[in-house]
């Protein structure tokens, strides 16, 4: 236990004395009652690590939904993502990624991927911020019906851009494609948020999932809105 400890203490006390953390956790309810019975909660995390020629990013996200007693949606996610900057802007990155996903109602039951790849913060605002990637990797899948799993070397292209409408509020489109022999795997979120009050922020989000080759019955695109509210600490 002493050994772990002190080992934890040097590890952060190696940290670069102006790097930053920062975050945002954010969670959701929603509960019917009278002709209909529904019930819904989501919530998600958020933590990143930045220092002068690095990044480390953090993300992790849970949704339940109950309609009528039974349960209709249920997935978790975690995601992990080192950033290397370079090139005298610093506005170019190498990066290493590891995504985990498990949808006990999706087109694919679980997700496992591996990706390196680069890449560039093209408009670095201050109203527009536009981030691109592209990369190579590995996936490993269980289908939703069969359990049969997949292996794949992929592809992976993703993008991020925000307007910041004004000082209090916000949009985001993320786009993610992930492409394999057995699948390709494409996801659109879209985000407004707006400040309520100092670090707290309500969103409204809508996130399609979409997936080429599925089990059959089963559905090949899936949809999820979501309202929030989300405290974002740190720098």
């Amino acid at each position: 236990m002493i050994k772990r400890t002190v080992f934890w203490a040097a590890l952060f006390a190696a940290l670069p004395a102006h790097a930053q953390w920062g975050g945002e956790v954010a969670a959701g309810y929603l509960a019917t009652s009278g002709n209909t019975s529904t019930q819904s909660l989501n919530g998600k995390l958020g933590v990143d690590y930045n220092a002068e020629r690095w990044k480390n990013s953090f993300k992790a996200l849970g949704v339940y939904s109950k309609d009528t007693g039974v349960t209709s949606a249920e997935r978790y996610a975690a995601s992990d993502q080192l950033n290397l900057k370079f090139g005298g802007d610093l506005r170019n990155y190498a990066f290493a990624a590891a995504e985990w996903e498990k949808d006990l109602f999706g087109g694919v039951r679980q997700r496992v991927s591996e990706t390196i790849g680069y890449g560039r913060n093209v408009l670095v605002g201050p109203v527009h911020l536009l981030d691109l990637e592209i990369g190579v990797g590995a996936r490993q899948e269980i289908e939703q019906g069969t359990r049969e799993h997949n292996n794949d070397l992929i592809g992976r292209f993703s993008g991020l851009y925000t307007f910041k409408i004004s000082e209090t509020s916000q949009f985001s489109e993320g786009v993610k494609v992930e492409a394999g022999d057995s699948n390709t795997f494409m996801e659109s979120l879209s985000e407004l948020k707006m400040s309520i009050i100092g670090n707290l922020f309500a969103s409204l989000s809508y996130t399609v999932r979409h997936n080429t080759d599925v089990a059959p019955g089963t559905d090949k695109t899936d949809s999820f809105t979501a309202i929030n509210l989300s405290y974002n600490f740190g720098g």
